[in-house]
C-alpha cells in the first residue's frame, strides 16, 4: 500500500512501526512445522504492510506462495469443520490472524474486494465458537480491520490445531488477511492469548518457539517457514545469532535489531553508507515479513543510490526509479546487525519492478522508501522497517523464547533439505550446505539421535 512521506514520518517519530498493527493497549513428541508461503507483489500500492526446556523430533512446514500481484507472501489455511479454505498473508510484524467474515459488507457489495483470500461463514462450521472481546487492527499504513476475536480449528499443512483464537472481520479496508506470528505481547487483544508460535508449542506440534523464514528469490513461486526447526540446505556459511532489543522496557514485541554497518559492495571496492565508527549512527529496524519494502532514513538510501551510480527520486511512487537492467548486477548492499551479524543483499532483490510505463516498458525501484526529515533526533530515535525486499536474500531464524535472531546468506531455489531440529542448544555456528543443483537429498536430523532419514523428493513441498 502507498504511503504519503507526512504519514509516514509521522507515524515514525510517535515511535510506531510501519507494517505492524497499532496496539490498544497434538502429538506427544514435539518437533518442526514447515509452513509453505506464497509470495505476492505489487510494489506500488502495497509496501507495508529458548526455549521451554524439551527437545524436540519433528517440524511443521508452511508453504510460502509468491503473489506479485500484491507484494505479499501468502499462505493457504483451512478454518472450521468441515474447513473452509482461506489464503493469508503471513506477517512476522504482527501477531493475530484475521481473516474475512462472510458477512463483511464490502466482500458483499465488491466480490473481488476478498477474492484474493476468500470468506469465512461460521454458520457453516459445527466446532465455531464466539467470544465477547472485540477485535480492532489499524496498520501504520492506516488500513485496518474490525470485528470480533473468535476461535475455531486451523488446519495447514497437515496439521490441526482446535479452538484457535483470530480476529473475523466484519469490516475492513483490505480485502487481504494477515497471518501474524509475532510476540504475542503484540496481539491488539485486551489480555494476552496463545498465538500461534504459542500453540503449536503447547499443542506438542513444536518443541521450541522458534521458526526460520526461507522466502527464495525474487523470482521464485514459493519459499517456506519452518517451525521448531532450521532447514541446512535453503543457506550458505554459518548463522550468526545476535540478540534482539526490546520494544520498550523489558518487553519484546517486535523483532528489532540494531543495524550497525552498511556498505554497497561492488567487486573490490566498498563504499560505505552507514559506519559503527561514527558516534550514535546506529539505527533500530524490524525484520518485517509484512513489509514489501524497506523503510529506512533518506540520507541512507540516497547514498546507496549514489553508490548504484544512478537513480531519480519520485514523489509519485517515494522511491527511488533506476534503470531495471541494474538487476543483474553482481553487487551487494550489505547489512550489519549488532556489529555482529553481516547479510549481503543483491541488486536483483532490491531492485524490483514496479509498473509497466505508457510504452510497455517496465519501471524499476529501489525497493526501500526513504523518510525524509529535518530533525536528526526524530530520525535517530525512530524504528524502521526491513521487508522482503531485504528478508529474500537471508534464511532468518526467529528464537521468541531467547529473543535472539540468526541470520545467514539464503541459497535460492535450493533443492537441497536437510532439517534440524531445534532444542534448547540453539542455532549458533549451524552451517548450511544449500545447493541449486538438480538432484536433492532429504535429511532430517535430530539433536541426541544418531539416525538420520532420508527420503526421495518429488516436488519442493515438505509435509513432516
Amino acid at each position: 500500500m502507498k504511503f504519503s512521506t507526512i504519514a509516514i514520518l509521522a507515524f515514525l517519530a510517535s515511535g510506531s512501526v510501519l507494517g505492524s498493527p497499532i496496539l490498544a493497549h497434538g502429538s506427544t513428541t514435539p518437533g518442526v512445522v514447515h509452513f509453505p508461503i506464497e509470495a505476492r507483489s505489487q510494489p506500488k500500492e502495497r509496501l507495508a504492510r529458548r526455549l521451554r526446556g524439551r527437545d524436540s523430533n519433528s517440524t511443521v512446514a508452511m508453504i510460502l506462495n509468491n503473489d506479485i500481484s500484491d507484494g505479499a507472501y501468502l499462505t493457504n489455511i483451512t478454518i472450521g469443520t468441515p474447513g473452509q479454505s482461506l489464503r493469508v498473508q503471513l506477517d512476522t510484524g504482527s501477531s493475530d490472524l484475521w481473516v474475512q467474515s462472510s458477512d463483511n459488507p464490502s466482500c458483499q457489495v465488491s466480490p473481488d474486494f476478498c477474492a484474493t483470500t476468500g470468506t469465512f461463514d461460521e454458520v457453516n462450521s459445527s466446532t465455531f465458537t464466539t467470544t465477547s472481546d472485540d477485535f480492532t487492527i489499524t496498520y501504520a499504513d492506516g488500513t485496518s480491520a474490525d470485528g470480533v476475536y473468535v476461535k475455531d480449528t486451523l488446519s495447514f499443512s497437515g496439521i490441526s490445531i482446535e479452538k484457535f483464537t483470530f480476529g473475523l472481520a466484519t469490516n475492513s479496508s483490505s480485502g487481504l488477511g494477515v497471518f501474524g506470528i509475532g510476540f504475542d505481547t503484540n496481539e491488539v487483544a485486551s489480555t494476552t492469548y496463545e498465538n500461534l508460535p504459542d500453540m503449536l508449542v503447547s499443542s506438542g506440534l513444536i518443541g521450541v518457539k522458534a521458526y526460520s523464514l526461507w522466502l527464495n528469490d525474487i523470482d521464485a513461486s514459493t519459499g517456506s517457514v519452518l517451525y521448531g526447526g532450521i532447514d541446512l540446505g535453503k543457506f550458505t556459511g554459518s548463522l550468526a545469532t545476535v540478540n534482539m532489543l526490546p520494544t520498550a522496557g523489558s518487553i519484546y514485541a517486535q523483532f528489532l535489531l540494531s543495524l550497525t554497518d552498511v556498505a554497497y559492495v561492488s567487486g573490490s571496492s566498498s563504499t560505505t553508507i552507514l559506519s559503527s565508527s561514527q558516534a550514535s549512527s546506529a539505527i533500530d529496524v524490524v525484520l518485517d515479513s509484512g513489509t514489501t519494502y524497506g523503510i529506512l532514513p533518506e540520507s541512507m538510501v540516497s547514498g546507496i543510490v549514489q553508490a548504484i551510480g544512478s537513480g531519480q527520486y519520485s514523489a509519485d511512487y517515494g522511491l527511488y526509479i533506476l534503470d531495471c537492467s541494474l538487476q543483474s548486477s553482481s553487487a551487494t548492499v550489505n547489512l550489519t546487525f549488532n556489529n555482529a551479524a553481516t547479510l549481503a543483499v543483491g541488486l536483483k532483490q532490491l531492485i524490483v519492478p514496479i509498473e509497466y510505463n505508457s510504452q510497455g516498458n517496465t519501471v524499476c525501484a529501489l525497493g526501500v522508501q526513504p523518510i525524509f526529515s529535518t530533525s536528526t533526533n526524530a530520525l535517530q530515535s525512530a524504528t524502521y522497517l526491513l521487508g522482503d525486499a531485504f528478508l529474500r536474500s537471508g534464511y532468518i531464524v526467529y528464537d521468541l523464547d531467547n529473543k535472539e535472531i540468526s541470520i545467514a546468506q539464503a541459497v535460492f531455489n535450493s533443492d537441497t533439505t536437510d532439517i534440524v531440529v531445534l532444542n534448547s542448544t540453539g542455532v549458533t555456528g549451524q552451517s548450511g550446505r544449500g545447493s541449486s543443483k538438480t538432484s536433492a537429498a532429504f535429511a532430517l536430523r535430530i539433536p541426541g539421535y544418531s539416525v538420520v532419514v532420508c527420503v526421495a523428493l518429488v516436488a519442493g513441498v515438505f509435509l513432516l
